[in-house]
């Protein structure tokens, strides 16, 4: 069967890509962990354990929510739209786009922290390769009612926030759209859930504004995208108030003014 093929092609190309790409962040993390004290060392395996299982939960739940044809998750809303009028993959474009967020950093901080900003590289891609990845596994997932869709599209919402919120605490490197909001909340000194709620928001809007243009009508965007928008946020304040046990990794960004390093500790 020539589609199966082509399936399993795609499958292993991405899966090669993002087993290749996490060596690189191996690489770069383990470059990281010389700098960290004994405190923080002891807990860097199991740290690590955890980023990579972050990297697979996202790209899932945002794979999930595109597949429930409902709207995607908003972190993914402007790259999903894009990737209907232009000739790159859903990975490709969300790659393109969080570069971009990771050059915004050290503008909105005015500090320069290289090494942390190439660790969100390397993750980035890594985590736009996973993308690509969980698309193909989920390829044979088509919702045969509106009641799989909504289902589909609530689990993609729960996976989603779940991996926000391991990810903010496995102090290693954040992705660059947490990145961003855990700078953002930094500056303007307001909790990480309720920035990510307004940063999730203002994606949506401009995926709908893209839409419009393009389209001329909603493409990639709908009820599906709304609700992830309201409740990734309230989902991650719920894990915060729940699973206080994983506060032992909470990230803190500490910018010193006299310095041009960023780092993330705990």
């Amino acid at each position: 069967n020539k589609d199966t093929i082509k399936w399993l092609e795609r499958t292993v190309s991405c899966m090669l890509r993002t087993v290749f790409l996490f060596g690189a962040c191996l690489l770069c993390f383990e470059r990281r962990k010389s700098e960290l004290g004994s405190v923080h060392n002891q807990h860097f395996k199991p740290n690590l354990a955890i980023f990579v299982v972050v990297i697979f939960l996202m790209t899932f739940g945002i794979a999930l929510s595109c597949k429930a044809d409902l709207g995607t998750s908003p972190i993914s809303s402007v790259p999903w739209v894009m990737s209907m009028f232009l000739p790159f993959s859903l990975g490709d474009i969300t790659i393109m786009m969080n570069i971009v967020m990771i050059l915004a950093q050290p503008l909105i901080l005015r500090a320069l922290y290289v090494r942390e900003l190439v660790g969100q590289l390397l993750t980035t891609l890594a985590f736009g390769c996973s993308i690509d990845f969980s698309m193909g596994l989920l390829d044979w997932f088509i919702p045969g009612s509106a009641l799989e869709q909504w289902l589909a599209c609530l689990l993609s919402i729960v996976v989603l926030a779940l991996g926000v919120f391991l990810e903010v605490r496995a102090k290693i490197f954040l992705v660059a759209g947490e990145g961003v909001v855990s700078v953002l909340a930094f500056v303007t000194q307001k909790k990480f859930s309720l920035i990510k709620n307004c940063f999730d928001i203002s994606l949506v809007t401009l995926a709908i504004i893209i839409s419009w243009v393009e389209f001329g009508t909603l493409q990639g965007v709908g009820a599906g995208t709304v609700v992830a928008a309201v409740l990734v946020g309230r989902f991650v304040h719920l894990y915060e108030s729940r699973l206080s046990f994983f506060d032992r990794w909470k990230v803190r960004i500490c910018v010193k003014k006299c310095s041009t390093v960023c780092r993330i500790f705990l």
